[in-house]
Parts: C-alpha cells; structure tokens; sequence
C-alpha cells in the first residue's frame, strides 16, 4: 500500500510530489519523516497518514502540533481523507491520496495549439511591441497639425501600449484565477499583432478613400473588417488562457463581437446632429505620391462642381415644395 502526497502553491498548482510506499506516513520539518516539508511553522513531526485497516479510508491525525491540521479550511484531529481535500499544516497546502487515484481525461493537443507556440518567444513579443510603437508614432505624427514634440510622441506611444496591456493582463489575471497557465507572453504578443493589423487596416482604408470617392462604402468595410479582427483577438485569447469547448469559445468571442460592434456603430444611428460644436477633423495629409487612381483637369473638376451646385440648388426647391 503506497500513499502519494503533493505539497501544493496557494493557486493550487503542485510544487513536489512523493510517492512513498508505505500504509502509513509521517510529514513533518524533522529529517527523519517520510515527508518533510521545510515550513518554520510545522512541527518536526506534524501529522500522519494512514489507510485504516477494515474501511480502506485515509485517515490524518494530528500529533498534538502547535499549529494544529486543517481540512479545507476547518480544525480537526482525526479527518477521513478525499482526493480533492487540501490539508493546511503550518503555512502550507498539501493534498494526500491513494496512488489508485484516477487522473483526469487527456486533453486532445490541437495543431493550431502547436503552431503558436512561437507567440510565446520574448523576441517576438518585443519585435511585436516595437512595430506597434513605430505605427503610433507614425500616426502621430500625420495626424499632428502643431509643432512635433518629441515628449509628446514619447507619451503617446507609452499610452497607447500601457493601455492595449490592460486585455491580456485581464485574461492572464482570470486565468490565473481558473488555476491555468496565464501564458502572459502569449496574450501579449496576441494583442500587439491585433493592434497593429487594426493601424494597417486604418492606413490601407486612408489610402483607398484617397483615391477612390467611395468613402462611405470603405468606413464600413474597414468596421467589417475591424470586427472581424477583434472577433479573432477574442477567440484565440480564450483558446490561450482557458481550455473550453470549441463551442463555448465561439458563443463567447461572437457574443462580445456583436456588443462591440452594437457600441461602434449605435452613434451613427442615435444621437446624432447636423451641427457639432466642437467637430472632429482627420488631419492625416497624403502626399501625391500616394495617388495611383487617374488625375482629373481643371475643366472636368469645375465641370463636377458645377453639378455639385445643381443639385444642391435642386434639393432646395423641392425641400421649399
């Protein structure tokens, strides 16, 4: 008869585990135990634990320590044993089982979960982090119609990231909470890559209203695609920090979605006014350089003007109708 016992952390993960094959055991801070824990507020010998003859239960027994033996969280001297019990002596946790314990189902390794491996290298995470803090500044600086000051820019870019870090702590933080691997270098990494496929979205949809007059049409497009980005950042950030269900993690990542999208995209249908007094302008100027569509001469501009102007005129009279 062999009795296992694991010296657990305060989050419940296991910091060393003996296999001791013998009916009945000692723990204690003394040498000559079966298991010694070094905790200055154990006894040198603290507790025993044996299976009882005719039941077959485990039993722990206090040895009149000064500290004394809790069964979650409750004093006791003599306490039947079950696997999910944790056991205090001093100021550590321990569980005691028999070794025919069964261990839980094997989780199936998905290749997706192989292949991103790589998200979890420093190096990445920092060449991600570097990108992301080039992208801020450069959007700064093209949206800055003032002096550039570098202080400023320099406070941007740290606010910008410092805030983007809020997501993956909060996951790691829940994470940790659900007794998993935060994976912090994972989520990190994960909302760097999402920050900067949203700057390159915003810089690829300037681009294409610079040169097409279908701006309106490209607004939506790129709040399409911006859902669907973030959809993405939900899925594989619960696929990083927690280990459910494909279909729960799907319910989840498309529910947030839509809320998100909802509180995108509800000011342009409620609240909303001809006249703003303190209007927002997009100060990004593109250089021609950036114009690929054909150019237009004079005459055909003020030729389009002039129907501008037409039916402008047109919708007034029929307003005055």
């Amino acid at each position: 008869m062999a009795i296992v016992v694991e010296l657990l952390s305060k989050d419940g993960k296991v910091l060393q585990h003996f296999f001791v094959e013998k009916p009945h055991i000692t723990v204690g801070r003394a040498y000559d135990n079966d298991v010694r824990i070094d905790d200055p507020y154990i006894c040198p010998h603290h507790v025993t634990f044996h299976t009882q003859t005719d039941s077959k239960l485990l039993l722990a027994s206090d040895l009149e320590s000064l500290n004394g033996l809790k069964v979650n969280g409750q004093s006791g001297q003599n306490e039947a044993l079950g696997y999910g019990d944790i056991i205090t002596i001093g100021r550590s946790r321990i569980r005691v089982f028999k070794p025919c314990q069964k261990v839980a189902p094997t989780l199936v390794l998905s290749e997706l979960e192989e292949n991103m491996e790589w998200l979890s290298l420093r190096r990445v995470c920092i060449a991600f982090l570097t990108i992301l803090s080039g992208l801020v500044a450069i959007k700064y600086f093209t949206n800055n119609i003032g002096e550039f000051d570098l202080s400023v820019l320099i406070k941007v870019v740290m606010a910008g990231t410092l805030t983007a870090a809020i997501w993956p702590l909060f996951f790691a933080l829940l994470s940790k909470l659900a007794k998993k691997d935060p994976r912090i270098i994972s989520q990190l990494s994960m909302i760097w890559l999402f920050m900067i496929s949203t700057e390159l979205l915003d810089y690829i949809q300037v681009f294409i209203q610079f040169n097409t007059s279908k701006a309106a049409s490209i607004y939506w497009i790129g709040l399409i695609l911006k859902a669907t980005l973030f959809f993405a950042l939900l899925w594989f950030t619960l696929f990083i920090a927690f280990h459910q269900s494909k279909m729960v993690r799907n319910g989840i990542a498309i529910a947030g979605t839509i809320v998100i999208s909802l509180y995108t995209v509800m000011p342009h249908f409620f609240g909303k006014t001809d006249f703003s007094p303190n209007p927002s302008y997009n100060a990004k100027v593109l250089s021609p350089t950036f114009r690929i569509a054909s150019s237009s001469n004079t005459q055909t501009f003020v030729a389009e003007s002039d129907n501008i102007f037409a039916d402008l005129n047109r919708d007034l009279v029929r307003a005055q109708e």
